[in-house]
């Protein structure tokens, strides 16, 4: 676990040494991984010394974590240190959206869904008539509806679906009837974060499949990617967060991870359309300077750009086409489809005072494990694996 040393070393002192192991451990000679053929990935060697060099040195500070990297041969890396190994388990928050998203849209596709069908044409509850009749699936598997945010009513409505007991679809109604009479702005104008507004599309993947969001977990993403029993969500059978409710290790997670990389749950066509861009400039603010526009359950990657209105995405962002989700507990994933690789992150952090709560720039109140000292070995990380692929 964590304790008061790690602040000792800040960011600046971190990122000299990120320059300095690379040099010293170049020196030691290549420790070569080697991939060997696939549609995606020539035959190819990888050189991750220096990466492991680095996450062996740096454990007392930003240790207790797992991880892998692979291509389309799988997993190519494998790490872990402290108390942490591949195979435990932790809540992923919102490192659940890009699984759970593609769980449905795996469904959806397999009943001729449309992105473009009116939500009141799948659940019985939403308005047929008025502001919120034209939301469409697309709309609210890209936070875009215009409805729902991180924090409002209708997300605070889920606490009393769990004291009632109450099934998924029941819940979304009851969640639905809180959201306000009208949209903040036409839907797919707007974009608002949101955890609990995929719950209406899980909703209605319920009534398309006719089957338990249970059911519909399992058989669309949990068990063609060979993660359960390992893998599930909190109260998978009746009421999960589809966005934040994923209990997995690093060791499943890279098997989602490779999945996503080689099309293994959507085709390719259904694919793209869930990783293309969906929040245009002029809906960017703090969430997508951070991490860059959204797409359906999925960022497109493209870290502390300092986007503003009007702004555009930088060359670099757009080449590499990295997709994936962070959550708040630290966990943080990337397909890069460029170099046909994958990036798969799962820390324990435990940030209080003693640490400077990880050295988050959010300070305590805002995911300090991912905004501190996940970000930070995210960053240092990301130079490392550049290295590796440079052989």
């Amino acid at each position: 676990a964590c304790d008061d040393q790690p602040h000792a070393m800040g960011r600046a002192a971190l990122l000299v040494v990120v320059g300095a192991l690379w040099t010293t451990a170049a020196a030691a000679g290549p420790r070569a991984v080697v991939a060997v053929g696939s549609t995606r990935a020539k035959n190819r060697t990888y050189d991750f010394t220096a990466m492991r060099t680095y996450l062996n040195f740096v454990a007392p500070f930003y240790g207790n974590l797992s991880m892998t990297i692979g291509d389309a041969t799988g997993a190519v890396f494998e790490y872990s240190n402290v108390g942490m190994t591949p195979n435990t388990r932790l809540g992923l928050a919102s490192g659940s959206k890009w699984p759970g998203v593609t769980a449905l849209v795996a469904c959806f596709a397999a009943h001729n869904v449309s992105f473009d069908t009116p939500m009141h044409t799948l659940v019985d509850f939403w308005d047929a008539q008025g502001a919120k009749a034209s939301v469409t699936l697309r709309h609210v598997l890209s936070m875009t509806t215009g409805l729902i945010s991180e924090g409002d009513t209708a997300s605070s409505t889920y606490g009393n679906c769990t004291a009632q007991n109450l099934a998924l679809p029941a819940c979304a109604e009851l969640m639905y009837a809180a959201l306000p009479p009208a949209p903040y702005a036409p839907p797919g104008t707007l974009f608002m974060y949101s955890t609990f507004g995929f719950q209406f599309a899980a909703a209605a993947a319920v009534a398309v499949a006719s089957q338990p969001i249970g059911a519909i977990l399992d058989q669309y993403l949990l068990t063609p990617a060979r993660m359960a029993p390992t893998c599930f969500w909190t109260n998978q059978d009746l009421n999960p967060v589809i966005g934040g409710g994923l209990v997995c290790s690093a060791r499943m997670m890279d098997r989602f991870n490779h999945a996503m990389l080689v099309d293994a749950i959507v085709d390719e066509a259904t694919r793209i359309e869930m990783e293309t861009v969906r929040v245009t400039p002029d809906m960017y603010g703090g969430g997508t300077a951070i991490f860059g526009p959204y797409c359906m359950g999925n960022w497109l990657e493209c870290l502390n750009n300092g986007q503003g209105p009007n702004g555009t995405l930088p060359k670099s962002c757009l080449t590499a086409n990295r997709h994936g989700h962070p959550g708040c507990g630290g966990y943080w994933n990337f397909v890069d489809r460029s170099q046909g690789i994958y990036f798969n992150f799962l820390p324990s952090y435990a940030c209080s005072e003693a640490n400077n709560w990880c050295d988050s720039f959010q300070g305590q109140y805002n995911c300090p494990p991912l905004y501190g000292w996940a970000m930070l070995m995210r960053t240092a990380l990301g130079f490392y694996l550049d290295e590796a692929l440079l052989v």
